[in-house]
C-alpha cells in the first residue's frame, strides 16, 4: 500500500527518495526536487478571497481534498494488482486532527465507495491554518458574499448550467464553484459569460503535480470541488449569519445514479460523483465536523431530458446549450466525441425535449461508430442494458450502482426516473435507425 507523507513547509521536505513513499508539499509551489510532490497552492489562495476567514473545519476540509486529489493523481492505477483498485495510507497534518478522527471511518467509507480504493488517513497535528484576517482585508479580487445567498458547484457542463439558470430564474443569488483543470476554465468561461454578469464566482485549478507520473481515472474529482463548495458555504454562513448555506448540485438523475449498464461496469468503473449514497455520507461527515453546509441535488428525480424541456422556449437555449460540455472525453481533441455515455445522454435528453442539438461531435454517425470495433464499447453498453431491462426488475439495476434510502416511496421515485431516462435513450437510438426489437 503506497504512503503518502504531506508536509505544510518546505524544509521538512526529504532531500532524496524513500522507499515506499510519496512526499507532496501541501499548498507548496513549485516542487524543489523531481521526487516531491505539490498539490493546492491555488485552493490556498482561493480561501483568502472569500471576505470572511475560514474556520479550521473548513481548512481541513480542503486540506483532506488535496491529499485525495494528490493521492489519485500521483498512484497509478495500472500499477494496482487488477489494474484497478489502489490502495493508499495518508499521512496529513491538520489544524484540528480530533474533530476527524471522530468521522475517519465514514470518511473513509465514503473515498472507497467513490473511487473504489482502500483509504487509510492519520491525521496528525500541525497542519495548514485559515489565513489570517490582514491577508484576507488585503485582498483585492475577492467574491463579494453580500451579492451571493446560496452555492452552486459549476461544471460548464449542461446539468449544472440549466441548474444556474434554474436558481438565478427564481431569484437566488448563487456563487458558482469551479474546479477548472487545464482545458476546463475555457469552456467554463464561455457559458458562464451567458449568465447574468453579477453572478459571483470562484475558480480552482489544484494542479497537482509529480515529475513524469499522472492517472488521469480521476474518480476523486468531485471530492476536491465539494471541498471548495464546503470552504464556500462556511465564509458564506459566517457572513450572513446562517445555521447552514445551501449547495446545490445539479445532476439528473440519471447520471446521478449511474447504474451499470453491463456486469462489468459495476463498482467504481461507472462514476459516482453525485450518487445518494456518496452525497448523504458527505453530508454526515459535514455536520458531525461542523461544516454548515447542506447539499441538496434538485433534480434527483428528473431526467436529462425533462431538464431540457423545462428549458427549451428560452430565447438562445440552442446556442447556451451548445456551448456546454458533457462529454467524458473532450480533452483529448478538444472536441465532444458523441459516442461516450454522457454523450449520448445528452444527444438523447436534446431529442426528448425537441430542441435542435448544434454541438459538433467527433462522431457524429452513430452507425458509422458501430462499424467501428475500437470505439462502439458504450454505444453496444446503452443497446445491451435497453434490451436486458425488458427482463429485469428496474430496481434491482438500480441498486447494483449502491444503496439507496430505505423509504419505499423515495425508492420507486429513484426507479422511475432511472427507467425514464433510459426510455429517452431508447427513443433517440430508434430515432436514428437503430432497431432495439
Amino acid at each position: 500500500m503506497p504512503r503518502l507523507v504531506f508536509h505544510v513547509e518546505r524544509k521538512t521536505l526529504p532531500p532524496a527518495p524513500v522507499d515506499g513513499e510519496i512526499h507532496v508539499w501541501l499548498y507548496g509551489g513549485s516542487a524543489p526536487a523531481a521526487h516531491i510532490g505539490v498539490v493546492g497552492s491555488q485552493a490556498f489562495d482561493a480561501a483568502s478571497r472569500l471576505c470572511v476567514q475560514p474556520s479550521r473545519a473548513a481548512m481541513d476540509f480542503l486540506s483532506i481534498a488535496m491529499a485525495v486529489t494528490a493521492a489519485d493523481t500521483f498512484v497509478l492505477r495500472d500499477a494496482a494488482f487488477n489494474r484497478w483498485n489502489r490502495g493508499f495510507e495518508i499521512v496529513l497534518p491538520l489544524a484540528d486532527p480530533a474533530r476527524w478522527e471522530s468521522v475517519q471511518r465514514e470518511l473513509e467509507a465514503a473515498l472507497m465507495f467513490l473511487s473504489g480504493d482502500t483509504w487509510r488517513f492519520r491525521f496528525e497535528a500541525g497542519g495548514v491554518w485559515p489565513p489570517p484576517m490582514e491577508a484576507i482585508r488585503r485582498r483585492v479580487d475577492v467574491v463579494d458574499l453580500s451579492k451571493v445567498d446560496c452555492v452552486a458547484l459549476f461544471s460548464g457542463g449542461l446539468d449544472s448550467a440549466i441548474g444556474v439558470k434554474d436558481l438565478i430564474g427564481r431569484g437566488d443569488r448563487p456563487l458558482l464553484v469551479s474546479h477548472a483543470p487545464r482545458g476546463d476554465a475555457d469552456h467554463q468561461n464561455r457559458v458562464a459569460a451567458l449568465l447574468p454578469p453579477s453572478c459571483q464566482r470562484m475558480s480552482v485549478n489544484t494542479y497537482p503535480t509529480l515529475k513524469n507520473v499522472d492517472d488521469d481515472s480521476m474518480r476523486t474529482r468531485s471530492f476536491q470541488f465539494l471541498a471548495l463548495a464546503a470552504l464556500a458555504c462556511q465564509t458564506l454562513a459566517s457572513f450572513r449569519g446562517l445555521t447552514a448555506a445551501k449547495l446545490y448540485i445539479c445532476e439528473n438523475g440519471l447520471i446521478a445514479l449511474n447504474p451499470p449498464l453491463t456486469p462489468r461496469r459495476i463498482g467504481s468503473l461507472s462514476t459516482r460523483t453525485a450518487h445518494p449514497r456518496f452525497l448523504s455520507a458527505i453530508q454526515n461527515v459535514w455536520t458531525t465536523a461542523g461544516i454548515p453546509a447542506f447539499i441538496e441535488n434538485p433534480y434527483a428525480f428528473e431526467t436529462k431530458g425533462e431538464m431540457v424541456h423545462a428549458r427549451s422556449e428560452d430565447e438562445g437555449f440552442a446556442h447556451f446549450v451548445a456551448e456546454t460540455v458533457s462529454c467524458g472525453k473532450w480533452k483529448r481533441r478538444n472536441q465532444q466525441c458523441g459516442r461516450c455515455i454522457p454523450c449520448l445522454i445528452r444527444r438523447s435528453s436534446l431529442h426528448a425535449a425537441g430542441v435542435a442539438d448544434a454541438t459538433p461531435y467527433e462522431f457524429d454517425n452513430l452507425h458509422e461508430v458501430m462499424a467501428d470495433t475500437n470505439g462502439r464499447d458504450d454505444l453496444i453498453a446503452v443497446q445491451t442494458a435497453i434490451l436486458r431491462l425488458r427482463n429485469q426488475p428496474m430496481g434491482r439495476w438500480v441498486l447494483q450502482a449502491g444503496p439507496l434510502p430505505s423509504e419505499p416511496e423515495i425508492r420507486q421515485r429513484y426507479f422511475a426516473v432511472a427507467r425514464r431516462g433510459m426510455n429517452e435513450l431508447e427513443g433517440y437510438l430508434r430515432s436514428v435507425g437503430f432497431d432495439l426489437d
